[in-house]
């Protein structure tokens, strides 16, 4: 009963998000997250996130139909010797139109190219947009950022570890299958090149035990390069539009794909399965393509929930996340799949593998605390320390590439959402650097807000 209770207030507090992304640090989003490992609200788990809530009782949003309604909070945020002012807005008109806002703006001291203070700097970079939803249709226009993949943290292609970006969202909701797709426009690089992405998403769920989808992701660029209609089309393919020169750029060095299998499988009471792997490459005649390889890139996570009570949950968990030396690279760099210098996906680029085991601990109210140690290697192609660069070759070679980096890790962190106004957030992270010395950071975050809302 504590179960469904608990569940019912999140629901009720947050009835105005409708469908609206929520942010990461929020009670809200990472308890959900973990309520996943264990089985509970399958039947809003999608492999294409971010994470968006809905309210189920129909009866419960009708009274809010013909109404204005805004809420959200305005706050200040400590990280480490750093002071932010923050906030955040939901909007919401006739239940099926809505608006968002996130701005935070931090005191860290800037310095423009000729050394002189800047002053206030955006940290995290706002996140905005406005939509409409009904039962089965999304429409939404906003920056943002997609969270694409099966298992919690191991996305492959798109995360939420990514700069912001501009784009439209389109998705639909036929009862056991989704659609999804965007398109949106990344960054202008030198040379006035703009890129742009664009991504489509299929998933069939029993909406219990079991979710499988496919997913093509697509990094195009050119100078001057205005939005490609070829790609617009959301049932469209990467290759149907590029093999029959449909783009407004014509040739094959003009966009890079990718392509997706995800698996998200919950065995029984305890335990949880996902997967992900993707193609980037295809090696389609290895007789005439000599010595080439495939692209590809994959990740596993396996969650065991032992002790899932009304006062606790505790999650045991491993993880393996591995992506080659050219994958996510392409003959053209500025189709790589960076933005602002940062991967698209994974958060630690290209070139390497990560193995790690930890746990999630969760009082069911207002403490959540997790911790983890692994091993990463990473090569000298990772894409983060040659965001724009293209690939040398896409032959086979030693992974990862030139010069290993080998690093260890411990990783804790601690939340603590304390009365309606407090959050205070500790993390430790102790790490080793094979051949070199041992760092370690440690982060706090304290957390003041007001929460407001209005109705008219």
């Amino acid at each position: 009963m504590k179960l469904v209770r608990f569940s019912t207030i999140i629901f009720l507090q947050l009835y105005l998000l409708i469908s609206q992304p929520v942010p990461n640090d929020h009670l809200l989003s990472q308890s959900t997250k973990l309520f996943f490992d264990t089985g509970l609200n399958w039947e809003s788990l999608t492999n294409y996130g971010p994470i968006r809530f809905k309210l189920n009782d129909k009866k419960e949003r009708l009274n809010y139909d013909s109404s204005f309604h805004v809420k959200g909070r305005i706050g200040l945020i400590s990280y480490n010797d750093v002071i932010s002012i923050y906030g955040s807005s939901f909007f919401k008109f006739r239940n099926n139109f809505y608006a968002y806002i996130f701005p935070e703006y931090t005191s860290e001291i800037q310095y423009n190219q000729d050394g002189i203070k800047s002053g206030f700097k955006n940290l995290k970079e706002n996140i905005s947009g406005i939509g409409f939803q009904n039962e089965w249709f999304l429409l939404q226009f906003g920056k943002g950022k997609e969270n694409w993949g099966a298992g919690d943290n191991i996305e492959l292609a798109l995360s939420d570890d990514s700069k912001s970006y501009d784009y439209l969202l389109l998705a639909s909701n036929y009862g056991k299958v989704r659609v999804k797709y965007v398109h949106g426009f990344l960054e202008s690089i030198d040379e006035n090149i703009n890129r742009y992405i664009t991504a489509r998403g299929l998933e069939w769920t029993n909406k219990k035990t079991l979710i499988i989808g496919f997913s093509e992701t697509i990094v195009y660029s050119g100078p001057n390069r205005f939005v490609d209609i070829g790609y617009i089309n959301p049932i469209s393919s990467h290759l149907e539009v590029e093999l029959n020169n449909r783009l407004n750029i014509p040739g094959e060095g003009s966009a890079n794909a990718v392509w997706q299998i995800h698996l998200d499988w919950y065995l029984n009471n305890h335990f949880r399965l996902s997967g992900n792997y993707l193609y980037d490459e295809f090696v389609l005649d290895p007789e005439i393509e000599l010595d080439k390889e495939h692209g590809k890139a994959y990740s596993l996570r396996f969650a065991y929930t032992p002790i899932f009570s009304s006062n606790h949950l505790l999650t045991f968990y491993s993880k393996m996340i591995y992506i080659g030396t050219p994958t996510f690279r392409h003959g053209a760099g500025a189709n790589n799949f960076v933005q602002d210098s940062r991967p698209l996906g994974w958060n630690k680029g290209s070139d390497g593998e990560e193995i790690s085991i930890g746990f999630n601990y969760f009082n069911r109210q207002n403490l959540i605390i997790s911790s983890s140690i692994g091993f990463f290697e990473s090569g000298e192609e990772n894409i983060i320390y040659r965001s724009y660069e293209k690939y040398s070759d896409y032959l086979r070679g030693p992974f990862p590439s030139g010069k290993v980096k080998n690093t260890f890790y411990i990783d804790n962190n601690f939340s603590f959402w304390w009365k309606k106004y407090l959050t205070i957030s500790v993390g430790l992270q102790w790490s080793k650097i094979v051949e070199n010395n041992i760092s370690m950071d440690l982060r706090s975050n304290i957390s003041f807000f007001h929460l407001f809302s209005s109705s008219l």
